[in-house]
């Protein structure tokens, strides 16, 4: 069977399209180098700043012929200023930016975040989903609105599902894995934070997926979604 794979990408995002593209080809790549030396490696168990770096590194993938793209992280930028009660607050702050990509057209300035979200019988439902898309949001609108054309709000979404689900005589089961990860994209909605307002995104989910798993806390990690969300300028 295919691995699980899509970008979604409404009209008004359609220029993240290549990056979005690219992004899944990068995952994919990065999966299947590891597997060719026969090593259990993923770039999703990790943590925010590994997870960047993929989305950076798919921009700097995308083929010439589509444009030229480039991307830097983590560089030292002005942000809006937080004013506290009780306190004076000033106009801007030193902080850093996550991530910046552009091509020829058109600039993004990137904070991101990310989270782990069970996708078992048992989860809670979507609150660690719904709080990364939150916090994001919150870190874009630090960023001054001048920072590039569009200011995004990425959250990195990591599913887990406990082992224990998906065990059939002792071994995972892909088919109950496919079953589920399948199950709950249908349910997110199109990941919105504000409903009926649509957001870009993309995943990607390998149908050899089976060394994916953590001993220690019985889960497995089956794949990877990016969200991403403008943050429109103030007035």
């Amino acid at each position: 069977m295919k691995d699980i794979a899509d970008s979604i990408v409404p009209s008004e995002y359609a220029s993240l399209e290549p990056l979005l593209n690219s992004w899944i080809s990068t995952v994919k790549h990065y999966c299947e180098l590891h597997k060719k030396f026969e090593l259990s490696e993923n770039c999703w168990w990790h943590n925010e700043r590994a997870s960047i770096s993929i989305l950076a590194g798919a921009a700097w993938r995308i083929p010439h012929s589509e444009d030229q793209w480039v991307a830097i992280e983590e560089f030292a930028t002005n942000k809006r200023g937080l004013i506290e009660e009780n306190k004076d607050g000033g106009d801007s702050r030193y902080g850093r930016c996550d991530m910046y990509v552009t091509n020829s057209d058109i600039s993004y300035a990137i904070e991101a975040k990310q989270v782990w979200q069970s996708i078992g019988d048992r989860s809670p439902g979507e609150v660690n989903v719904k709080a990364g898309l939150e916090a994001a949001w919150k870190d874009a609108g630090s960023l001054h609105s001048n920072e590039a054309d569009w200011r995004m709000a990425v959250t990195f979404i990591v599913p887990y599902i406990p082992l224990n689900e998906v065990n059939e005589e002792g071994e995972v089961d892909r088919a109950k894995v496919r079953e589920k990860v399948e199950t709950w994209l249908e349910k997110t909605g199109g990941f919105e934070r504000v409903r009926g307002k649509p957001m870009a995104y993309a995943y990607y989910f390998p149908y050899d997926c089976l060394d994916y798993y953590n001993d220690q806390n019985g889960r497995l990690f089956p794949g990877v979604v990016v969200a991403l969300e403008r943050r429109i300028r103030g007035k």
